[in-house]
């Protein structure tokens, strides 16, 4: 069996977790942290926004920036079911485009702030694709289940860590440990790989390495190919890079609340 290295799930993660804690504006900031965004004038920056996502781009609405008090952890839960996910890039030569139907998420984070006085946001989580597709033909994804093939179609990240510190408007998310985002299986539709007869010729196990930052649109990510490709922190094997493209929405609750609800989280910086 051949192992490769590539990467599937880095970026939307990224969005997942960035919907939550990364800035909006780069100017003259001390930090960035998540607020609740819902019905109401807000208790933060004085602006309202027309939707419970609370881009900047929108004109002023009922929905307003709700503080989340430092060292609360707010429980996260993010999907991109009205969008797909894709990867892109190449593999042995092969330009190849994976598709996710869906992808689901689940993670804290909590508000912080260091001696220094910079305001920041600590996160942890993971995030599962469904239904993935793969362009190149044969070819089929399947889960990694510690070394052994899992469900066709699912693809899960190891634990992935993100923070805002020293990030400026941005945030930086890496493995939770070592350097695996996560690791999945390309084969043909039995299962098999090239060696044992299976019709997908870049048959193998693949993983995750590198880095990334992000920043997003209120409650709403958005990643592109062409920006995410530019940074050049992942990497397919011995050096090609990957782009990801596509949509998530967060959402957190505070779990030590009962009976509280999902509500769409997004951010701003923190000027002190």
């Amino acid at each position: 069996m051949n192992r490769h290295k590539t990467a599937i799930g880095l970026c939307l993660l990224c969005a997942l977790l960035a919907s939550a804690i990364a800035a909006q504006s780069a100017s003259a900031i001390t930090g960035t942290t998540a607020f609740t965004c819902k019905l109401g004038p807000g208790d933060v920056g004085g602006k309202t926004y027309s939707t419970d996502h609370c881009k900047p781009s929108e004109a002023s609405g009922e929905f307003g920036h709700y503080k989340i008090a430092e060292g609360t952890s707010t429980e996260l839960t993010g999907n991109s079911n009205a969008e797909t996910a894709k990867l892109k890039s190449t593999i042995a030569g092969v330009a190849v485009t994976f598709t996710a139907g869906s992808a689901t998420g689940s993670g804290t984070m909590e508000n912080k702030v260091d001696v220094s006085g910079e305001h920041f946001a600590d996160g942890s989580g993971t995030l599962t694709f469904n239904e993935v597709a793969v362009s190149t033909p044969k070819c089929f994804a399947y889960k990694d289940e510690g070394g052994l093939k899992g469900a066709k179609g699912i693809i899960h990240t190891e634990k992935l860590t993100v923070t805002t510190k020293g990030q400026g408007d941005a945030l930086k998310l890496t493995p939770a440990e070592g350097e695996v985002f996560s690791r999945f299986w390309l084969l043909d539709t039995k299962g098999k790989t090239a060696a044992e007869g299976g019709e997908c010729t870049i048959s193998g196990t693949y993983t995750v390495t590198g880095s990334i930052k992000g920043v997003p649109e209120g409650a709403t990510a958005k990643m592109t190919h062409a920006e995410s490709t530019a940074q050049g922190t992942l990497k397919l094997g011995s050096g090609a890079k990957i782009g990801i493209e596509g949509f998530v929405a967060l959402e957190g609750r505070d779990p030590s609340i009962e009976g509280d609800t999902f509500k769409p989280l997004s951010a701003t910086t923190v000027e002190t």
